[in-house]
C-alpha cells in the first residue's frame, strides 16, 4: 500500500467535513439572522382615548419589560385587522418597535 493510498480517505474526510462545517456555518448565519429580523412583543392593558385612520391612542399600565410608567401614547394600527374597540373602552393589546415608533399587533376589548 503506497502512502498516497492511505492518504486519500483522510484527505476525502477532511473534505467532506470541512464542506459540512461551511453549510453548518451557514444555516447557523441564517438561523442568527431570521432571530435578529424577529421583533420582540409587548403586552399590557389600558383605555382607549381617541381613534383616527391610523392610530389608537390608549392610556396605559406601566409596562416593566420596557421600564415604561404608566402613560397615554398613540400606537399605529394593527395591519390588515379591524379593531372593533371604541374611545372609553377598556382595551388589552399587544404590540412591537418599528422604524416609525410602535405598532399595534391585536388590540382587543378587555373582559
Amino acid at each position: 500500500m503506497t502512502l498516497l493510498s492511505r492518504l486519500l480517505p483522510v484527505a476525502a474526510l477532511l473534505f467532506t467535513f470541512s464542506a459540512f462545517s461551511a453549510g453548518n456555518e451557514t444555516s447557523h448565519q441564517h438561523h442568527a439572522m431570521n432571530m435578529s429580523a424577529e421583533q420582540p412583543v409587548w403586552q399590557s392593558e389600558g383605555v382607549v382615548k381617541k381613534i383616527n385612520d391610523r392610530q389608537i391612542t390608549i392610556a396605559h399600565q406601566a409596562i416593566g419589560a420596557l421600564n415604561w410608567p404608566p402613560m397615554t401614547m398613540a400606537f399605529d394600527r394593527p395591519a390588515q385587522q379591524e379593531t372593533a374597540v371604541q374611545p372609553g373602552e377598556k382595551v388589552t393589546f399587544s404590540f412591537t418597535q418599528t422604524d416609525s415608533g410602535y405598532q399595534l399587533v391585536r388590540i382587543t376589548p378587555a373582559h
